[in-house]
């Protein structure tokens, strides 16, 4: 055997196998999209960690008192400290009820599924690459 038969030979093979590779890819992504298989999880959602936010109870209006002391109204760094001390409730309570909101909107496992998804199409991309690169390897070796 010559090397140029082996060539061809060696050739032939990396092209069905790289065009295994794409196939295969598509085969699976298709099935992922499709719904008839689900995405690897590479990424996952648990509650460990996580605080609940079960704000549907507190309103803006709910805000606790602050404690004043009438003696010291004329000093004006208890002024602004007592103002800082309003202002971060207020932004805390409005910030409670945006994550109340946003969680009932989007689904709890909904970003971890986006992220799967994402993650999948990204390795798909690289094995078709993959895939196309090898396949272009054969189809040098069989030409020379």
């Amino acid at each position: 055997m010559e090397m140029t038969s082996k060539n061809k030979i060696i050739g032939c093979l990396l092209l069905a196998v790289g065009l295994v590779i794409i196939f295969w890819s598509i085969y699976a992504s298709y099935n992922i999209f499709t719904a008839k298989k689900e995405a690897p999880k590479v990424f996952s959602y648990s509650d460990e960690g996580v605080v609940s936010l079960d704000n549907k109870d507190k309103n803006v209006e709910d805000i606790g008192e602050i404690d004043i002391d009438k003696s010291k109204l004329a000093d004006p760094n208890y002024l602004k400290n007592l103002e800082a001390e309003q202002k971060a409730q207020v932004e805390s309570a409005i910030q409670d009820q945006i994550s109340g909101q946003l969680k009932e909107m989007i689904p709890e496992e909904f970003i971890s599924k986006l992220l799967n998804l994402s993650s999948w199409s990204i390795f798909a991309f690289i094995l078709i690459f993959a895939g196309s690169r090898i396949s272009g390897l054969g189809i040098k070796l069989m030409k020379d």
